[in-house]
């Protein structure tokens, strides 16, 4: 199994990011979290509205409507998941990051 790849960012002031390319689990396990962790406020927020509004769901619904509350949840963490990195990607850029070059051996990180 190949491991994602890493796109390496850089800032004039602020230290280097590294962000994984590919599907992420951490995303997929705490979604709300990840997103504050990450600096995604605006993200994080409608995250914890979601969060609440399953969870009343989850408490207004009986044993059998459970996989109808929890599928739904299940997708949604999927989606951040893929497209979370997007997301920290746009941040960065809008933060002032630029993406390293592909081959950093030859190219500094930092201007001089």
């Amino acid at each position: 199994m190949a491991a994602s790849a890493h796109l390496r960012f850089y800032h004039p002031t602020l230290p280097e990011r590294q962000v994984g390319s590919g599907f992420n689990w951490l995303a997929v396990i705490t979604p709300t979290l990840w997103a504050l962790s990450e600096g995604l406020s605006w993200h994080a927020r409608w995250l914890l509205l979601s969060e609440f509004a399953f969870a009343g769901l989850l408490l207004a619904s009986r044993p059998v409507e459970l996989p109808l509350v929890c599928l739904p949840y299940l997708a949604r963490n999927i989606w951040v998941a893929r497209k979370g990195v997007q997301w920290l990607i746009a941040s960065l850029l809008r933060q002032g990051y630029r993406q390293a070059p592909s081959d950093s051996v030859t190219t500094p990180l930092t201007p001089r």
